[in-house]
This record gives structure tokens, C-alpha cells and sequence, in this order.
């Protein structure tokens, strides 16, 4: 998909990156936790979150002036990496990682169980489970 923007996050985005993330949570990561573990790890504290986004490296993909997907990043490790469900398997995540990893010479991430596979294809590896 070649119509992905990668642009900076700004704070009018908050509510949409918000909205991303449950979506993801309770849509794309559900096939691989219980009913209880997605609704624990869907709740979202708003300061929380804004004091978290404030001191991260926070870049969101655009498609159709939507955003679609974000990915934060505190120095080294990968903190957040979320798309839409709607837009899962459609390069997003890709064009979110791609430039961290050009940039970087060593990134880390607690990757879920659900992005485990995603990760391992651009050379992470399991340092422990």
C-alpha cells in the first residue's frame, strides 16, 4: 500500500491513537489472550497515556487523511506499535517501523504475543518470554 504517510503525532491525534489502540487490543490481539487479559490491557488512563506520549518519539500513519496505525519510541525501545484492524495486513506496521530500524542501530520491544511474528520478520529476536 503506497499511499501511507508517516507523519509526527500531535496532540488533536490523541483521541484517534486512543481509539486505535482498544480496537486493536480487543480486535486483532483477542485470538491470542483471554477475555480478561484484553480487558485489563484495553483500559486506558488519559493522563497516563498524555504524560507517556509527551516524553516518547511518536510517529502516526495516514491513510485518506485518517490516522491508521502510530508507533512510539523511547530512546531505544519500541514502546507502542498499533494499527486499525481495518488496516492490519496492509503494510502499515511496515512503513511505522521501517525508518526506526534504518535509524537505529539497536531497538528493543516486549512484543506481544500477536506482533511476535511481525517483529521476528524484521530480525528481532527472543531475548525471554
Amino acid at each position: 500500500m503506497n499511499n501511507i504517510q508517516i507523519r509526527n503525532y500531535q496532540p488533536g491525534d490523541f483521541q484517534q491513537l486512543c481509539a486505535i489502540f482498544i480496537r486493536a487490543v480487543t480486535m486483532t490481539a483477542s485470538q491470542h489472550y483471554s477475555p480478561q487479559q484484553i480487558s485489563a490491557w484495553a483500559q486506558i488512563d488519559e493522563s497516563r497515556w498524555k504524560e507517556k506520549l509527551a516524553k516518547s518519539q511518536v510517529w502516526v500513519a495516514i491513510i485518506n487523511a485518517q490516522p491508521v496505525g502510530f508507533i512510539s519510541r523511547i530512546e531505544h525501545y519500541i514502546d507502542m506499535l498499533f494499527v486499525d484492524p481495518e488496516y492490519t495486513r496492509r503494510g502499515v506496521a511496515s512503513a511505522l517501523l521501517k525508518p526506526l530500524i534504518k535509524s537505529e542501530s539497536e531497538l528493543t520491544v516486549d512484543a506481544s504475543i500477536t506482533a511476535k511474528p511481525f517483529f521476528e520478520r524484521y530480525g528481532f529476536q527472543t531475548v525471554k518470554q
